[in-house]
């Protein structure tokens, strides 16, 4: 019986690793994904600035 419970417990603590693992993983995932998408609009931005900008100065020539 003690051979049964030591193996019982060896598939629960890698269980519990593989689960660690994938949480930290997909929690990391998404933080990535979410700065990368306020990156992306900080770009926007300063893309349309420089849009309104240039259209301003073609507007007073």
């Amino acid at each position: 019986m003690k051979i049964y419970d030591k193996e019982m417990y060896q598939k629960e603590q890698w269980i519990k690793a593989g689960l660690m693992i994938a949480v930290v993983f997909i929690v990391g995932f998404l933080s990535g994904y979410i700065a990368h998408g306020f990156e992306k609009q900080e770009t926007v931005n300063n893309l349309e600035q420089n849009i309104y900008r240039l259209q301003q100065e073609l507007n007073e020539m």
